[in-house]
């Protein structure tokens, strides 16, 4: 059995992420952009759409972006 010197570890809240419904490319790079992929987000809890983002590599728009919505509920009072 392993003691644990500085007692239990806290656990951190998970992240609502929202999901790609559509992607695609944008009709031609901006300057600054690394890549002209994007995708139009929506979250599948609380409905939250974002529209088009774009600027984002594949694993990225997999991976989906933060919900502001349903994350702000928790970190609120």
């Amino acid at each position: 059995m392993k003691a644990d010197l500085f007692g239990p570890r806290p656990a951190v809240a998970r992240v609502t992420r929202m999901h790609a419904v559509d992607a695609g490319h944008a009709p031609g790079l901006m300057p600054g952009w690394r890549t002209s992929m994007g995708g139009h987000f929506r979250c599948r809890r609380c409905g939250h759409d974002d529209g088009w983002s774009f600027d984002m590599t594949v694993s990225e728009i997999r991976r989906g972006l933060p919900c502001p919505t349903c994350n702000a509920r928790k970190e609120g009072p």
